[in-house]
């Protein structure tokens, strides 16, 4: 084999190295950027049901048009919640809302190509139980808290699904829980720690998961 060719694994590999880290790299400022431009903008944002102030973009789906987000305040943006976790009968994973993730949404199950992120997602599910943990109502969703959950590591719940990722990272068992009792824990991170969020979506017709993430 010439040198030549014999040199451009090698070669590849060491440049995929470099390029690795500098991706990751530009993703987190990318999403510290957007964060602190949601901050900015949002300080003198309305509610648009009652006109209080608003740190919250609702829409229906994950990833939709700027004009279609509404801005709401806290409690109308849960009482908007209510209706679709309420009227959602398939199952979702809920990962508790984190910082500095400027969106919080659901994204179904179908969207992901991967096979090995799917399948993780489905045998995690597969786990959901009756009744709820705290209230003993039907449960279909299944919660479990994100600790070590940043814009840097983010990216690796994508790549190698919640098993290897979020529930390796310090956070207990998830359980099983009602639509009523999902609020109440998401109402209760986003107060306890301040959070802001561009955009928020509630599930929709199948299976998926709902994250804080960046896009």
């Amino acid at each position: 084999m010439s040198p030549f060719f014999g040199t451009i694994p090698y070669r590849f590999h060491n440049h995929m190295t470099l390029l690795l880290p500098t991706a990751i790299g530009a993703l987190f400022l990318a999403i510290v950027a957007v964060a602190f431009y949601l901050r900015r903008r949002g300080i003198h944002a309305k509610c648009s049901a009652c006109g209080a102030a608003s740190s919250f973009g609702y829409s229906r789906q994950a990833e939709s048009d700027a004009s279609d987000i509404v801005r709401l305040c806290l409690t109308c943006l849960i009482a908007k919640l209510n209706e679709d976790y309420r009227v959602h009968t398939k199952r979702a994973l809920v990962i508790e809302p984190a910082a500095d993730l400027p969106c919080y949404v659901f994204q179904p199950q179908s969207k992901w190509p991967d096979p090995r992120f799917t399948h993780d997602l489905t045998e995690l599910l597969d786990s959901v139980v009756d009744p709820c943990r705290h209230c003993g109502a039907h449960a279909n969703f299944l919660w479990v808290t994100s600790n070590g959950l940043t814009p840097s590591t983010f990216p690796q719940i994508l790549a190698e699904g919640p098993s290897k990722t979020i529930l390796q990272w310090g956070n207990e068992k998830p359980i099983s829980v009602c639509a009523s009792c999902c609020l109440t824990l998401i109402r209760r991170a986003i107060e306890s720690r301040s959070l802001t969020f561009l955009e928020v979506c509630g599930p929709r017709s199948e299976d998926g998961i709902i994250l804080p993430m960046a896009y």
